[in-house]
């Protein structure tokens, strides 16, 4: 398959470019040119900016998009490339604010308040691609973990615990929030584009985790025991990410149409043991 990938030069991108070589794919990688990234043979990468217009004439079998926040910014994607399949890399954040979990594909997609702008232009991204008559899918992931997260996740919670600097947990941290590491979104979206596969794809691990139990175990990770405050002032749709990267808002999904297609997710704690261990041991330690 011919694929052009938008975006793809930092995160969950590379895993997806690495994935479609392994399995002898072309790709084209389209992007700023501002993260070096070197890749191996049958990448060919062309430098531009999305919001100044594509300039590509050839034909693909798929597109993935990696970095749409607007509806403007899809539109501009399906009315200017030529190709068979278009992949959308959305968000669980999409969906309506809901007191009823999980969180099913065929949840509505609305306002959610603590997701702010993202949440909105995510939205606007699926309302354009669901109009538009294209043969697409739209991956929904959770909160996504893994080296290399360019989202003050993982390196923000370890560094204060090695350290004894408090954290600061929105509310009362019992919110049960899921999340997936980015090997595994990676590998659901090259599925889904090699077997073209439409419709909306919840992307999450099996386990659900409140926030208290989440730092205990990270703290069980480190070898710490953390030090904890709760601040009741950014619960809800009042969370300030500065101070804490997750929100106090129940946020889990069913993940059963990855799975019955054979995604496999890594657990959540052996995911962040492995992580730890590989990579943000050395980068919090220095």
């Amino acid at each position: 398959m011919k694929v052009l990938v938008i975006g793809g030069s930092r995160f969950v991108g590379p895993y997806i470019v690495d994935t479609l070589l392994k399995d002898g794919h072309e790709v084209t990688l389209f992007n700023r040119g501002r993260v070096q990234i070197k890749y191996g043979k049958g990448v060919r990468f062309v430098k531009g900016d999305r919001n100044k217009g594509f300039n590509i004439k050839e034909h693909f079998d798929a597109v993935i998009d990696n970095c749409a926040y607007t509806g403007d910014q899809t539109k501009s994607a399906l009315d200017q490339l030529d190709f068979d399949f278009f992949l959308n890399f959305g968000t669980a954040a999409s969906y309506r604010r809901t007191g009823m979990f999980p969180l099913t594909e065929e949840s509505a997609l609305g306002d959610w308040p603590a997701w702010g702008d993202y949440n909105k232009g995510k939205v606007e991204c699926e309302n354009v691609l669901k109009g538009s008559g294209v043969r697409y899918a739209s991956i929904r992931p959770v909160y996504i973990l893994g080296p290399k997260n360019y989202v003050d996740r993982e390196s923000f919670i370890y560094s204060r615990l090695l350290k004894s600097t408090p954290l600061k947990i929105p509310g009362n941290g019992e919110a049960v929030v899921q999340f997936v590491f980015a090997k595994d979104v990676a590998a659901s979206i090259v599925m889904l584009v090699t077997k073209k596969l439409s419709g909306a794809f919840n992307c999450a691990a099996d386990d659900a985790i409140t926030l208290n139990d989440l730092i205990e175990k990270m703290g069980e990770i480190v070898g710490k025991t953390p030090v904890v405050e709760h601040n009741l002032s950014t619960d809800g749709a009042k969370w300030n990410d500065d101070e804490f990267p997750f929100a106090n808002e129940n946020f889990f999904c069913r993940n059963d149409k990855l799975k019955a297609l054979g995604i496999r997710f890594t657990p959540l704690l052996a995911g962040l043991r492995e992580d730890y261990k590989n990579y943000y041991k050395k980068l919090a330690t220095g």
